[in-house]
């Protein structure tokens, strides 16, 4: 059995540089989207935001059926969304992709933005808010923001800057990433270079970058995963402390009460510990299974005590088998081909209301791309000391039990509907980490010395046209180029523009230290060597 004490980093041990380059990068390009995509512009972040704003203003935290949207929120979509179907003004034609511009022209006056009671916009509306289904861990913690935010200043601020408050303290969970990745190679057993691939491959996705600049519990979840991940990826390699337990119990509780998905984290420790511990293992897992239950099974049982089921939704009563057709026979073959073709797509980029996305053709390439690097860090070298087939498995079992977890839920509502909601990309982000490690496995065996470079250059492509895809499409217009885009969307920022030119110049700045970092990093010699 593998040494344990080599799944810890040793003492004194610093992060190198390019780790914390990769974070300061990842998180000035989160602030970056949280600019670029318009307010409203991101899956249900209406939704987010008028729980948000319930609980901010003291509210109790309701069930799953009880909360109405404010009026705030819809003038907020209305007047921000780009989709025109997440919120239609009266006239207003929709289609499924049909785009709101926003000139520069018709920007609101900065002094003229209400806040969210101004003007009626607490006031409730018909409309029922499904978000009260999850577990509230996401959004007290937003809600603690606006009422620090408030409590400083004395009264709320402008809804639109609350929203873009909001936004980045989402980029600011989201932006250690990288280093929880290298983490995560660490504690794998894996050296430093390796961890540095792992940590820069954050970047190379555009929709991770998007959703991560945006209202959204699943970036709570994602940094949680990937978390718990890399503390597993020491368990596989024989870490049987209690401490460790007691972590994984820990975070793995505190996923379940941010998104009823983390149900697929207990068997995956089970997994991990059996195959890390074998017959060692009862002791730390049970310490593990102990902390999951006490942290989270109070709001569970809560839960199932009110209202008859662990996870009640009011999406059942709309996915209904009254959206079939006449004659509907659910078709297994033209499921999956929808089922591969959206989720590829929306893992990479489909932002948005799905209103602006990547070409399909990248999104194959990259998942090409990232398969083959999985397959080639599979296959076992035979050196010493190397983790074995099982133990690198299991660093990919986060990631395929939330991809199966989406494809039976979306087959489910398939069958039932003849539609094809719930394949969402971004439900696998909880996931990433192992698959990342493994992806930066598979690059330093193709190319030691270029795979950091070849990773970072690769990313910078990716998020390069991933954004310029989106300042054209949500920015532009009739013969407007990038510079009158870029000054359309200062105009409808919430943010003053000195303070998106200072975002601009340090983004330039964290870019181009990552970029040093990773040059230097660069092994001396010859991979053939």
């Amino acid at each position: 059995m593998p040494d344990p004490t080599a799944t810890r980093p040793e003492r004194g041990r610093r992060v190198p540089r390019i780790v914390l380059a990769a974070c300061l990068a990842f998180g000035a390009l989160g602030a970056v989207w949280s600019v670029v995509a318009p307010l409203g512009e991101a899956p249900d972040e209406p939704a987010h935001l008028a729980l948000v704003l319930h609980l901010a203003d003291g509210g109790s935290y309701p069930d799953f059926d009880e909360l109405h949207n404010q009026v705030a929120i819809l003038r907020l979509c209305r007047t921000y969304a780009a989709a025109t179907r997440a919120c239609p003004r009266e006239g207003e034609e929709v289609t499924a992709t049909s785009i709101r511009r926003h000139p520069r022209a018709e920007a609101p006056a900065a002094a003229d933005r209400p806040a969210w009671d101004d003007a009626g916009g607490d006031e409730r509306l018909g409309q029922l808010n499904q978000m009260p289904q999850l577990p509230p861990l996401y959004y007290e913690a937003m809600a603690t923001v606006l009422r620090i935010e408030r409590g400083l200043g004395g009264g709320p601020w402008s809804t639109d800057r609350e929203l873009a408050l909001l936004r980045l303290v989402n980029v600011a969970l989201v932006a250690p990433l990288p280093l929880v990745c290298w983490w995560a190679a660490r504690r794998f057993g894996l050296d430093d270079a390796t961890g540095a691939i792992a940590a820069v491959a954050v970047l190379g996705l555009p929709m991770l970058a998007h959703i991560g600049s945006t209202l959204n519990n699943d970036n709570l979840l994602t940094l949680l995963g990937a978390v718990l991940m890399a503390l597993l990826a020491g368990v596989v390699r024989g870490d049987r402390s209690w401490r460790t337990a007691v972590l994984v119990g820990v975070v793995t509780a505190l996923a379940l009460l941010t998104k009823a998905f983390a149900a697929v984290f207990p068997p995956v420790v089970l997994v991990a510990y059996l195959v890390g511990l074998r017959r060692a293992a009862l002791r730390p897992l049970v310490v593990a299974g102990g902390a999951t239950l006490v942290g989270a099974g109070w709001w569970y049982l809560r839960v199932r005590s009110r209202t008859g089921s662990f996870a009640p939704s009011i999406e059942t009563r709309r996915l209904t088998s009254e959206l079939q057709p006449p004659g509907f026979s659910p078709d297994a073959l033209g499921f999956l081909g929808e089922l591969t073709s959206k989720l590829d797509q929306r893992f990479w980029g489909s932002f948005g209301w799905y209103t602006v996305r990547v070409s399909w053709w990248w999104a194959l390439l990259a998942t090409v791309a990232v398969a083959a690097a999985v397959l080639t860090a599979m296959a076992p070298r035979g050196e010493p000391g190397e983790p074995t087939r099982l133990q690198r498995a299991v660093l990919l079992l986060p990631f395929l039990a939330l991809g199966a977890f989406v494809s039976l839920r979306a087959w489910r509502l398939y069958a039932t509907t003849s539609t094809f909601p719930f394949i969402q990309g971004r439900y696998l982000f909880a996931g990433l980490a192992g698959l990342l490690v493994l992806v930066a496995v598979g690059v330093a065996r193709w190319s030691a010395r270029w795979g950091l470079v070849g990773t970072l250059g690769a990313a910078a492509v990716l998020q390069g046209h991933a954004l310029r895809r989106a300042l054209a499409d949500w920015w532009g217009g009739p013969g407007l180029g990038p510079r009158g885009q870029v000054r359309a969307l200062v105009a409808w920022s919430a943010w003053p523009g000195a303070l998106l030119g200072l975002l601009a110049v340090a983004t330039v700045v964290a870019a181009a230290w990552l970029v040093a970092e990773a040059v230097r990093s660069r092994p001396v010699g010859s991979d053939a060597a």
